[in-house]
């Protein structure tokens, strides 16, 4: 029974070391892309790999009955130990960035090579049979020791070796040249033995502790523990199945199959239960040791919380670094605009890019990459991991998430802004129309030529009344309204320049042409009127003689030209300033449209003046 369980013990031993070096490779393999991925981890898991199969082929091949000469078990015991003696190749590829001068780079490739010779030899020997179990252990640990001893020496400086990086490596040196030398003298001391075997099970440890350095170490971590506890308890599953005394317990019962049984599903029951409920605990306690994580969610509500109360780029983006650099300790993060002549392409396409000991984030606000979250561990710090990447993502987003907020109440701030404005300018203009444009003098003269007209012409008088009150109608029913159509417009000015016409007589000829594709556009209120006007009063009227005035809306692109032209005076003709309806209308445009639209005044071939309003299309009008 004893036999038995040191059997399941190794067997248990070698599948554990197997799936997490299976482990290691995979995420090490996924995260090859990824700069901070080092390629040791590589080297490091396949020597895993093989060390734990051919460990647990020969455990699986002496449990058949062959004898550990047989070529079978040879084959195995040297897969095995070629696992064990190339170890040493995967801890100096770590070390090597850390030769800095051409001499250390040279004496590293060279302890690569002769390690790889060492491994080569110690295969050969076991592969012949000319060395025994004994004292291939004691090659293995001495070949490893003096090459592990001799390249620390070379590379590793306390001063320029960061701290992740030296304190695992001293400990891996320390304990494997104590256990080759502990080893090498008195290999049939019991007690040595064991010290030598504590030794390897620290440097294991140590060397554990190296390589969980790439990006998703933390997930490697995580999948590490769960092997590792299940392999605690099937360990103890299968002591308690192959200790003595509870079997013969279980052959005194009347029904032991039946016993058996129903020890055996409880067993497996708590097994299932105990880990499910121990794994998170453990893995949250192994993370926060070896990684130092902070709580996130925490720390990403606190951040919420804070920008919640600030509209100001500069301190939304100092929250946030602060966010990233306090938490993970972080020697420098920094918000920075995204200039394209600064950061690699990718980082536009949304990826997180290493540069140069540096993770740039991307800050996509508004629908493009605008800024960029600059995150530096320093070398006082181990390597972020992927836990540690994503936080910077969410608290990036976070900010993203902010300013688009903060534009969208800016935006919505000046959008009442501007309609206040411009509802107040119409309102004002409207009621200028009524006090000016459509003055008592005005008025007068109207009353005067329907009188006139009701004993020479009943039927006009009547038709200019209609349309003195559908002046006065379209004015006050605009009150309220920013906008109206071309339409709408036009025939106002129709209604209005009858009048006119009416009152100049055969001195005034009107013409006006409109796009049927502009009629529907919308354009401010009473934007031509205030033109007409001042075309009417400060061009033709001073001008003896018949006048013409020529009134055209025409779609151009992506915007409208409403043009107002005459044949009278001229500007340089004009006795009375022609600016005041000219201001009003590009105070309007400018509160409506900013510099998308615009106003010109200019001389008119052949005399008399033009008048052209630009106007972007696209604008709804609302009732």
């Amino acid at each position: 029974m004893h036999a038995i369980g040191g059997l399941t013990n190794e067997i248990i031993h070698f599948v554990t070391s197997l799936l997490i070096s299976l482990v290691l490779l995979a995420l090490t393999l996924r995260a090859a892309r990824l700069p901070g991925t080092p390629v040791a981890n590589i080297l490091f898991a396949v020597c895993g790999i093989l060390w734990s199969a051919g460990g647990l082929t020969g455990v699986l091949l002496a449990a058949a009955g062959l004898h550990s000469a047989d070529g079978g078990a040879r084959i195995a015991r040297a897969v095995q130990y070629a696992g064990a003696a190339a170890f040493p190749i995967a801890i100096l590829a770590v070390w090597k960035p850390f030769a800095s001068r051409p001499l250390q780079k040279t004496a590293v490739r060279i302890l690569q090579i002769c390690a790889g010779a060492g491994a080569a030899v110690i295969v050969v020997l076991v592969c012949g049979g000319w060395i025994s179990r004994s004292g291939l252990a004691r090659a293995t640990a001495l070949n490893a020791g003096t090459v592990l001893v001799l390249g620390a020496a070379i590379t590793l400086r306390r001063g320029s070796t960061p701290r992740a990086v030296y304190l695992p490596s001293m400990a891996i040196v320390t304990a494997l040249a104590g256990a080759a030398l502990l080893m090498l003298p008195h290999p049939s001391n019991g007690w040595l033995q064991g010290v030598a075997a504590h030794l390897i099970l620290l440097m294991v440890v140590c060397t554990f502790l190296l390589f969980a350095r790439f990006r998703l170490a933390d997930r490697f971590i995580r999948y590490a523990v769960r092997i590792l506890l299940a392999a605690v308890w099937a360990g103890l599953l299968g002591g308690l199945t192959t200790a003595p005394t509870p079997w013969e317990l279980l052959h005194r019962a009347q029904f032991p199959a039946a016993v058996h049984a129903f020890l055996l599903v409880v067993s497996v029951n708590l097994v299932l239960v105990s880990i499910a409920f121990v794994d998170e605990r453990v893995s949250k306690q192994v993370n926060r040791w070896l990684f130092r994580a902070p709580d996130y969610r925490a720390e990403t509500r606190a951040l919420t919380a804070r920008l919640r109360d600030l509209d100001d780029e500069q301190k939304i983006a100092a929250a946030v670094e602060d966010a990233a650099r306090r938490p993970l300790e972080l020697a420098t993060a920094l918000v920075a605009p995204a200039g394209a002549d600064r950061f690699p392409a990718a980082l536009f396409d949304g990826e997180t890019v290493e540069r140069a000991g540096e993770l740039l984030v991307p800050i996509a606000a508004g629908g493009r990459v605008g800024h960029v979250l600059i995150a530096a561990p320093g070398p006082a710090r181990p390597g972020l991991v992927s836990h540690d990447v994503d936080y910077l993502r969410t608290i990036a987003g976070i900010y993203a998430n902010r300013v688009d907020a903060v534009a969208r109440e800016r935006d919505a701030i000046e959008r009442e802004s501007r309609e206040a404005v411009l509802l107040q300018q119409v309102t004002e203009a409207e009621l200028r129309a009524l006090r000016a444009q459509i003055n008592p003098h005005f008025l007068f003269n109207s009353l005067n030529t329907v009188a006139d007209l009701i004993v020479r012409d009943p039927v006009r008088a009547e038709t200019m009344t209609l349309r003195l009150a559908i002046v006065f109608r379209h004015v006050l029913a605009h009150s309220s309204r920013p906008l109206t159509t071309v339409r709408d417009e036009i025939q106002f000015l129709r209604a209005y320049l009858y009048i006119e016409e009416a009152r100049f007589g055969d001195r005034l000829r009107v013409e006006m042409a409109v796009d049927p594709e502009a009629e529907g556009e919308a354009v401010p209120s009473l934007i031509l009127q205030p033109l007409v006007e001042n075309s009417l009063k400060h061009g033709l009227g001073p001008k003896p003689g018949p006048g013409h005035l020529r009134i055209s809306v025409r779609v151009e692109g992506e915007s409208l030209r409403l043009i107002v032209e005459d044949d009278g005076v001229g500007l340089s003709g004009r006795r009375e300033s022609h600016g005041v309806g000219l201001a009003n209308v590009a105070e309007r445009l400018a509160t409506l449209y900013q510099d998308r639209a615009g106003v010109v005044m200019e001389a008119r071939e052949g005399g008399g003046s033009r008048v052209t309003v630009r106007i972007p299309r696209g604008q709804a009008v609302t009732e």
